[in-house]
C-alpha cells in the first residue's frame, strides 16, 4: 500500500465538533517550514522554534488575519510520529478549523488518513503495534473498566510480555543456529531441557493473553444481553432496576411487555445492550404472539441471558422461556421474589431443584444462580457480580482485538509444533524459533505489512 510516507499531512485531532478549543496536527520534513510562512509570534525576538515550547500568536496567510493561537513545535525524533510535528491551539470552531487545514493543504500538506500520524509513530518504532492499540481504545473507551485496562495496556502490560517472548526467541535462536552454522566453533551445546521449559512458559503466557479474548470483545463491544421469563415473573422490574430508572411499564396484568424494548446500560464498567421481552406463556392474542417470536430471535443471538423465575413456582412455560438460548451464551438465574418466604433452608432447597434442573435444560451453557427479591431489593448487588464472573472481567484481563488474537494464535502454533518436532534436528527447533519470532515481529509492528496497515487505518480516528 502506498501511503506516500515522505509526505506532510494534516488533520484536525481535537473531533469534528465545535469546542472551545481545537488541535490542529501536522506531522512531516516541511511541518516546521510551512509553520514559519503562516504564523506570527508575538514575541518578536523568537528566530528558531524550540521543540516541546508553546508559542503564542496569530495565523495570517496573504495578509488576511485567519485566527490566534498557541502552537507547539515537537522536533524529531522527539515527537509522537517520530517526525516534526506542529501541533495548532486555535479557538476550536469547526469551519475555522477547516479552514487553517485547507490552508496547509494549499501550501503541500496531505490530508491525514484516520490513524496515519498512530501509523507513523509505529514506522518510526516510537511505539510498538500493541502500545498503538491500546490508544485507540484509550480513546474509544465508554466505561471505567475499558478505560483501566486500556491506560494499562498503554504503559505496556501487553508489550512487555511480547517482548519478553521476542527476546527469548532470540537468545535461543541464535543459540541453536550458531551450533549448525559454526560447528567447527567452541561453541557451548544447547541445554535442551531448558529451552523445552521456556518454550513451555513461553505458551503458558500466550494462552493466559488469549484466555482474556472473549472478555476484550465483551468490553469493547458490548454484551447481548436478554431478560427472559414467563409473564409477572418481575422481568420489567429488573429491566428498569438495572437501568436505574423506570423505563419500562410494570402492571400485574400478564403481557403488558409485547414489544422489544432495549437500552445500552454501563453495568459496574461493562457496557450491555439490554433487551426486556414479552413474557412467554400459550396465548390466543395475535399481538402478544409477535412479541415471543421476537423474543426468540434475540435470545438466540443473545451472549449474555437473564433467566427470571418465580420463588416455589415452575412450569412449561419458563422452560420454554429458555429454550432458545444458544450454548455459547451465559445464563444468570434470577429467582425472584423470595421475599414471600421466611425459612431460609426452603429457599436453599428451591435453588438447588434449580441448579440441577438447569444443568440438564441449559445444554452445558455455563451459569450462576441468584435468589433475590425485586420488590425490596434484596441481593440484587450480586447480579453484577455474577455478570463480571461469567463474562471472565476482571482486573487481569488483557485487551486483545481479534488481529492480535490470530497473530498469537499462530505464534502458539509454532511454539507447540517445535515441542512435538523436538526430536528431531535442531534445524527444525531453529525453523519453529524462527516462524514463531517472524509472528511476534509482526505482531509487534516490526514486521509490518500491508494487513497491518490496513487494520489501523480502518479502526483509528482521523487525527490520531
Amino acid at each position: 500500500m502506498n501511503l506516500e510516507l515522505e509526505n506532510t499531512i494534516v488533520a484536525i485531532s481535537s473531533g469534528l465538533k465545535n469546542a472551545a478549543i481545537g488541535v490542529i496536527r501536522i506531522s512531516g520534513n516541511i511541518a516546521i517550514d510551512l509553520l514559519r510562512k503562516v504564523f506570527v509570534p508575538f514575541n518578536k525576538n523568537v528566530r528558531e522554534f524550540e521543540s516541546h515550547r508553546a508559542y503564542f500568536g496569530k495565523l495570517v496567510k496573504n495578509d488576511e488575519f485567519i485566527d490566534e493561537v498557541v502552537v507547539i513545535v515537537y522536533r524529531a525524533p522527539k515527537s509522537y510520529t517520530g517526525e516534526d510535528v506542529v501541533e495548532i491551539n486555535c479557538h476550536g470552531n469547526l469551519i475555522l478549523m477547516q479552514k487553517i487545514v485547507n490552508m496547509f493543504l494549499e501550501m503541500g500538506c496531505r490530508l491525514a488518513k484516520p490513524g496515519e500520524f498512530t501509523l507513523r509513530a509505529v514506522l518510526n518504532k516510537k511505539i510498538d503495534l500493541s502500545k498503538a492499540f491500546a490508544i485507540r481504545d484509550v480513546i474509544e473507551a465508554n466505561t471505567e473498566k475499558m478505560l483501566s485496562l486500556s491506560l494499562k495496556n498503554l504503559q505496556g502490560q501487553l508489550s512487555s510480555i511480547i517482548n519478553s517472548i521476542k527476546e527469548r526467541l532470540i537468545y535461543w535462536i541464535g543459540w541453536v543456529e550458531a551450533l549448525f552454522d559454526f560447528p567447527e566453533e567452541d561453541i557451548p551445546s544447547v541445554n535442551f531441557e531448558d529451552l523445552k521449559q521456556d518454550v513451555f512458559k513461553m505458551i503458558q503466557d500466550i494462552e493466559k493473553v488469549i484466555s482474556s479474548f472473549d472478555a476484550s470483545k465483551f468490553l469493547r463491544e458490548g454484551i447481548d444481553t436478554v431478560i427472559v421469563g414467563k409473564p409477572n415473573v418481575g422481568k420489567s422490574t429488573l429491566f428498569n432496576y438495572l437501568y436505574g430508572q423506570e423505563r419500562v411499564i410494570i402492571s400485574d396484568i400478564p403481557g403488558t411487555t409485547r414489544d422489544i424494548i432495549s437500552e445500552y446500560i454501563n453495568l459496574d464498567g461493562v457496557l450491555v445492550k439490554l433487551y426486556d421481552t414479552a413474557g412467554f406463556r400459550k396465548t390466543s392474542d395475535l399481538i402478544e404472539k409477535i412479541g415471543i417470536e421476537k423474543a426468540k430471535e434475540i435470545i438466540a443471538k443473545a451472549k449474555l441471558v437473564f433467566w427470571v423465575l418465580e420463588y416455589d413456582s415452575l412450569d412449561d412455560d419458563d422452560f420454554e422461556a429458555i429454550k432458545n438460548a444458544p450454548n455459547f451464551s451465559k445464563v444468570i438465574i434470577v429467582i425472584n421474589k423470595i421475599d414471600k418466604e421466611n425459612e431460609f433452608q426452603k429457599i436453599k432447597e428451591f435453588e438447588e431443584k434449580i441448579i440441577k434442573v438447569a444443568k440438564e435444560k441449559l445444554n452445558g451453557n455455563d451459569f450462576g444462580v441468584v435468589s433475590c427479591s425485586l420488590k425490596t431489593n434484596f441481593n440484587l448487588e450480586t447480579l453484577k457480580e455474577k455478570i463480571h464472573r461469567l463474562m471472565g472481567i476482571n482486573d487481569d484481563v488483557i485487551l486483545i482485538d481479534n488481529y492480535q488474537y490470530e497473530i498469537l494464535k499462530k505464534v502458539l502454533f509454532y511454539l507447540r509444533r517445535l515441542l512435538d518436532d523436538f526430536h528431531m534436528s535442531q534445524e527444525i527447533v531453529a525453523v519453529n524459533l524462527r516462524e514463531a519470532l517472524a509472528s511476534i515481529l509482526e505482531l509487534m509492528g516490526e514486521n509490518i505489512s500491508d494487513v497491518v496497515i490496513d487494520n489501523m487505518l480502518s479502526r483509528f480516528c482521523i487525527g490520531k
